[in-house]
């Protein structure tokens, strides 16, 4: 049914949705229906601006009038329908006297469902609303009023006063004027403090909710109530026994951090520019932090032992939040915290041991980590005999601490090692959700001890490899994924595939057969089919984990592959082949075909007739990020066959170019087709110029995108993307056309004229690796051409400051500054 039959339908029929006769499901369906058709899609919306004033007006009247009614379900469904049309109307000035009508309805004189449904109208508004349109925001203060009636002390109906607060809470954006007024914020702080205090639950977990919301809009405004209220009422919210009501006053708290954490770094930043920071920082959290800490410690002792796993608990809020107070308040949460570990670590009750355990380890991101070595060299053997205790939970939160110990650097190499890697070799056969968090921890160990493993003959960890990759190889081969057990041992197999030396490449080797034997394994099962969902997603899900392993093996072991490559690609040209409708391992697929493209001594030209189909299928159907993945491929390809690409050219440039022109092909997606032409031409060379006209023109176009002081945060990411997407490509062709210079020669006006552009804008100089590129490309053009050829080009001031500041900036790396000393010397040729 169109929207034009709906609409027609309602107009002739208001009864659908008006008529208090008719059954409750027919009318709540009515409204739904009307309200998706309006909302589901732009044409629609335009078409509803379209209709005659009378349709449009008889519509709004029927939605009014369900709106008052008594039944909740229909007047909801009317709710939702009148901030559909809203969502249209109110930027263009079209329902004026909707908020008149509103907040008349939430008046005391109201009965109790014509104000709750009122109000629950004005959330949903505020909820898909822009809150930058001036049509919507001038209605900011009749939205404020009808909220403010609903949710006052004085209101009798608690469910009406729990609609208003959460309406408040989507509203806040929209009145920030009145927010700045003192009488309006004042009056909008003492309804929402009033209500921590109501005798409902449910009230009182929303108005703390709407306290967390209001402090990370309105912080500068909240040192007065802070002193005055706020302090005390949350932290006696996080004492109350009802667990809703505590975790939101503990989100309270969290949200103070985060905004302080952000402030804190956005300071740092701003002080490093030499510019002095113009937003106040409180740090409330320190300075509540002697009666807020003691209180998060004691909540974590408030553990659920039969809540499911993905229940959020009053213990869990606040070991969030005991984190972020430590990356807050640093070195301040110390003493506290370590008196509370040392009180309970010891305890007969296995939630206070856990609980110790849990804020050792919470506040380990916080304080420096050599203010920290002493405590976790103390810590660490009772941790590792607790790997033993009898309590699954004490042993899964163990397991956590030892992983943030890990990734924190806080393992003694040489003091430690041993005992922990015999404790989490027999975690990993402990329940999944011990064995989850002993492969993190593995995870963050190898990156930590083993950084350089690749370029070292041997690490600290290479003893343990044997051992270490036959009990992870033991845990996937568990049926199930409980807690994502095997997942993860899968990415911990991978770290250690990722950061091995070069003592264990033979175990590291030999870890391919067992995955390519797997991987061959559930093709059959694919090819005999599934008698449910859960069987297909299961193995999909096995198959992603052994696709991303084996790609990191083939990355390690490098030319090692070269003999294995005719199997190697069989099987993923089958997995490609086979793959269920809709299925998730293409993109997996594609990395693994990348990483077999990128080893030496590999000749991919023997797999692109069967290859090709499925890159070019892929581009004209995939989702962006599938999109992505298959033209990051073709770069592999190119940069594996070489002047090879040729043969392949016209078709891949004929479907990139067809991609940079669609309207519908996300702005990622351009970026990378930018990106693959610098690689198609860098591999073809000279031959290149057959495309290079319409190439130029493609990046002149992206070059001519220009930022403007209102420009969107999106925006701005976006344009920095495509510039250093532009400046990609440009290598790639100056790289390709070395050996022809005649014909980059049109273009270098161009080039030039782009990376002058570019080199003035501040996030494309603060990126070592585009800086890098950008002072290259100007060595390279230099490079091709005679002695003062480009005389008048390289003579420009911008070039030699830029050169400059490559060559002398201590924050650029050394193979920056490196390759910005060669530039210079060939700037030097062309002007000298």
């Amino acid at each position: 049914m169109d929207i034009g039959t709906i609409l027609e339908n309602a107009i002739l029929s208001p009864e659908a949705l008006g008529n208090e006769e008719q059954k409750t499901e027919v009318r709540m369906l009515a409204g739904i229906a009307l309200k998706n058709q309006i909302s589901a899609k732009v044409a629609q919306a335009e078409r509803w601006t379209t209709l005659p004033e009378e349709a449009t007006a008889s519509i709004k009247s029927v939605a009014l009038k369900a709106l008052s009614s008594s039944n909740e379900r229909v007047a909801g469904s009317a709710a939702q329908l009148i901030a559909a049309i809203a969502d249209i109307d109110l930027p263009l000035n079209k329902w004026p006297d909707l908020m008149s009508v509103l907040v008349e309805n939430t008046k005391s004189e109201n009965p109790t469902h014509v104000k709750k449904s009122s109000l629950l109208a004005i959330g949903y508004i505020c909820e898909t609303a822009d809150p930058s349109n001036a049509g919507v925001v001038s209605q900011a203060s009749g939205i404020l009023t009808a909220i403010v009636q609903g949710a006052t002390s004085s209101e009798p109906s608690n469910e009406v006063r729990l609609t208003a607060i959460n309406a408040l809470v989507n509203s806040l954006e929209f009145i920030k004027h009145n927010f700045a007024l003192e009488n309006e914020r004042d009056f909008i702080m003492q309804v929402v403090c009033e209500a921590t205090q109501s005798p409902d639950i449910q009230v009182q977990a929303a108005a703390f909710g709407a306290l967390a919301k209001i402090m990370s809009l309105y912080y500068n405004f909240m040192s007065l109530y802070m002193e005055q209220a706020l302090f005390g009422l949350t932290v006696t919210g996080m004492n109350s026994p009802n667990d809703t009501v505590a975790c939101m006053a503990v989100e309270f708290w969290s949200t103070v951090c985060e905004e302080e954490l952000d402030r804190t770094l956005n300071e740092r930043d701003l002080e490093a520019a030499g510019i002095q920071a113009s937003e106040p920082n409180y740090h409330f959290a320190l300075y509540a932090l002697e009666h807020v800490l003691p209180t998060l410690l004691s909540l974590l002792t408030r553990q659920d032992e039969d809540a499911d796993d993905d229940e959020w608990s009053v213990a869990m809020a606040a070991g969030a939040c005991l984190q972020l107070y430590a990356q807050n308040t640093g070195p301040s949460v110390v003493a506290p915290t370590l008196k509370f570990v040392e009180s309970n670590i010891g305890s007969t009750d296995w939630k206070e041991r856990e609980a110790s355990v849990m804020a050792f380890g919470s506040i380990l991101d916080g304080p420096e980590v050599d203010q920290l070595n002493g405590l976790i060299d103390q810590a660490l053997p009772l941790l590792l005999t607790l790997m033993s205790d009898s309590s699954l939970q004490v042993r899964d939160t163990v397991a956590w601490c030892l992983g943030k110990i890990a990734y924190v650097d806080g393992i003694n190499v040489n003091n430690h090692l041993p005992n922990m890697m015999h404790a989490l070799i027999a975690g990993l056969a402990d329940h999944p959700k011990v064995a989850t968090n002993c492969c993190w921890t593995i995870m963050n160990l190898t990156e930590q001890v083993n950084q350089n493993g690749p370029d070292e003959e041997s690490s600290p960890l290479s003893p343990y490899y044997p051992e270490l990759l036959g009990a992870l190889i033991q845990l996937t081969t568990r049926t199930d994924n409980e807690n994502s057990s095997r997942t993860s041992a899968y990415e911990a197999l991978s770290s250690l595939v990722i950061f091995s030396s070069r003592d264990v490449i033979e175990p590291v080797r030999a870890l391919s057969a067992e995955v390519l034997q797997r991987l061959e394994e559930t093709l059959v099962l694919q090819q005999q089919g599934f008698v449910s969902n859960e069987d297909k997603t299961n193995l999909e899900e096995l198959q992603i984990n052994l696709l991303g392993l084996l790609t990191n093996i083939i990355r390690r072991v490098g030319e090692d592959v070269a003999p294995a490559a005719n199997r190697l690609m069989e099987l993923l040209l089958n997995l490609l082949q086979h793959k269920f409708p809709n299925s998730l391992i293409e993109e997996d697929v594609f990395i693994a075909i990348g990483a077999v493209a990128g080893t030496p001594n590999v000749n991919f030209q023997l797999y692109m007739e069967a290859l090709l189909p499925f890159i070019l299928n892929t581009l004209n159907d995939a989702l962006p990020q599938m999109t992505i993945t298959a033209i990051g491929l073709i770069s592999d390809i190119s940069n594996s066959l070489g002047p090879g690409i040729e043969a392949y050219a016209q078709t891949l440039m004929t479907v990139l170019g067809e991609l940079w022109s669609r309207a519908d092909v996300s702005r990622d997606v351009k970026s990378s087709v930018l990106s693959c032409f610098g690689d198609i031409a860098s591999s073809m060379g000279p031959s290149f110029a057959y495309f290079l006209p319409n190439v130029m023109q493609v990046v002149s176009e992206a070059s001519s995108l220009q930022i403007s002081d209102d420009s969107s945060l999106e925006f701005l990411d976006y344009v920095t993307g495509l510039r250093e997407a532009v400046t990609d490509a440009y290598v790639g062709i100056v790289t390709g056309l070395h050996d022809t210079p005649q014909e980059l020669l049109p273009y270098l006006k161009q080039i030039i004229s782009f990376l002058s552009m570019v080199t003035t804008d501040a996030s494309i100089l603060r990126t070592d690796s585009t800086v890098r590129s950008i002072v290259g490309l100007l060595g390279d053009i230099a490079s091709m051409y005679g002695p003062g050829q480009l005389r008048e080009l390289y003579s420009e001031q911008w070039i030699t400051e830029f050169i400059r500041k490559a060559r002398t900036d201590q924050s650029y790396s050394s193979v920056t500054r490196d390759t910005a000393r060669w530039a210079r010397e060939q700037q030097k040729r062309q002007i000298q």
